[in-house]
C-alpha cells in the first residue's frame, strides 16, 4: 500500500509507512548556489569509489560544469534533503538522455550519506526528481547501481526500476600478453585498405581532424547506454580527445573516419590506463578492424610501461565483450543499468 505525506505542497509518494528518523526532514529544489554545490559535491566525496557511478562529481566546478553543459531549459532536476541543522544530507537529479535516439529518456539518480539511510529518505528525493522529469515530458527514467551492492539493487528494484543490462569492468594485465602473434590483425586490417593511425599524428595532416572525429564520436555514442558525457560539445570533446592523443587510435577509409579506440591514463592509479572507447561504424563492423585497433592499444601501453588496461562493456555487446576475453581480458564486477516507464 503507499502511503503519501505533503512536503512544500507537494505530494510525496512512497511504499513505506514515514519513520521517526524522517521527523525534521524537509525536500526542496536544489539552489544552484556555490554552497550547494559544494554541499551536494562533498556528498559524493565521501562515498567510496566502489560504491559510485556515472555522472556523479565530487568536485563543486565540475559538478557546476556538468549542469552547464546543457541547454537552459534542460538543465538537471535536482531536489536535496535537508537535516534539522540545515545540513544536506542526500540529493536526487534528473536529466535528459541527449545521447540515445528513444525520446522522452531522462537519467535519475539519488545518494543519501549514510547516517540518514532507511528512513525513506531516498525514496522521497526520487519520487520528487522523477515527478518533475514525467512533468517535463519523460517517457521513462534510466538508472544505475554498483552490482555487487545488495541493498541498492534492491532499492532500485523496490522502487519500480527494472534490470535492463549490465556494464562490466574488464581488466587487462599488459604483462601477460605477447602482440608479435597479434600483429597479424593489424596486418590484415591494413593490407584491406584501412589505415590505422593516431589522433597525434592525425591532427598534423587533417586540418578537418576535430569535426570529422566529433561527428564519429557522436555516431558512435547513438549505441551506447553509458557515454562518458550526456552533452558532447564539439568543445568538450577537443578537451577530451587530446588529453592522451598518442593513446588515440583512429581507423580511417580513404578520407571517412570509421573507427576509434581511446585511452586515459588513470590520475588515481599509477600504471593503468583507461578505455574510453572502441567503437566503428556500422557497416564496417566484423571487419577485425576493432581488433586491429585493440591490439594497438595494448602495444602503446607495454612501450609506454603501463602494465593494466580497463575498459567497460555492456552485456548486450557480444562482440566486444568476445573480442576482449580473446585478448585476455578478465571480468570483474560492474553496474546494473535499470529502467522504468513514467506513463
Amino acid at each position: 500500500m503507499l502511503h503519501t505525506w505533503r512536503d512544500e505542497g507537494v505530494r510525496v509518494r512512497s511504499r513505506q509507512r514515514p519513520t521517526k528518523g524522517c521527523i525534521g526532514i524537509r525536500i526542496r529544489p536544489f539552489r544552484r548556489t556555490d554552497e550547494e554545490y559544494a554541499a551536494v559535491a562533498a556528498i559524493v566525496a565521501r562515498a567510496p569509489a566502489s560504491e559510485l557511478c556515472d555522472f556523479e562529481y565530487g568536485h563543486p566546478a565540475d559538478l557546476r560544469a556538468f549542469d552547464e553543459g546543457f541547454a537552459p531549459d534542460a538543465l538537471p532536476r535536482r531536489y536535496v534533503a535537508v537535516a534539522p541543522d540545515g545540513a544536506i544530507v542526500g540529493y536526487a537529479h534528473t536529466f535528459p538522455t541527449t545521447w540515445i535516439m528513444e525520446p522522452g529518456g531522462f537519467w535519475a539518480a539519488v545518494r543519501v550519506v549514510p547516517a540518514y539511510r532507511r528512513r525513506t529518505i531516498g525514496r522521497q528525493l526520487l519520487a520528487r526528481a522523477l515527478g518533475e522529469a514525467h512533468a517535463a515530458g519523460g517517457m521513462f527514467a534510466l538508472s544505475q547501481v554498483r552490482e555487487q551492492l545488495a541493498d541498492a539493487t534492491d532499492f532500485a528494484e523496490q522502487t519500480g526500476f527494472v534490470e535492463m543490462l549490465r556494464s562490466w569492468e574488464m581488466r587487462l594485465d599488459t604483462r601477460t600478453v605477447d602482440v608479435a602473434p597479434l600483429r597479424r590483425y593489424v596486418e590484415r586490417v591494413e593490407a584491406s585498405g584501412i589505415r590505422l593511425t593516431t589522433l597525434d599524428r592525425l591532427r598534423t595532416v587533417d586540418p578537418d581532424w576535430l569535426p570529422k572525429l566529433h561527428a564519429l564520436h557522436l555516431a558512435l555514442n547513438r549505441d551506447l547506454p553509458l557515454p562518458d558525457a550526456p552533452n558532447i560539445t564539439r568543445e568538450w570533446f577537443e578537451r577530451f580527445a587530446l588529453i592522451c592523443p598518442e593513446a588515440f587510435f583512429v581507423a580511417l577509409d580513404g578520407d571517412r573516419y570509421i573507427g576509434e579506440s581511446f585511452m586515459h591514463p588513470d590520475n588515481r592509479q599509477p600504471g593503468l590506463l583507461n578505455q574510453r572507447m572502441t567503437g566503428m561504424l556500422r557497416e564496417y563492423r566484423r571487419r577485425g578492424v576493432a581488433m586491429a585497433l585493440k591490439v594497438l592499444t595494448i602495444e602503446y601501453a607495454q612501450r609506454c610501461g603501463f602494465t593494466q588496461i580497463s575498459t567497460w562493456v555492456e552485456s548486450t555487446n557480444t562482440g566486444m565483450l568476445a573480442i576482449n576475453e580473446r585478448l585476455g581480458f578478465t571480468r570483474r564486477p560492474g553496474m546494473v543499468v535499470y529502467r522504468q516507464d513514467l506513463t
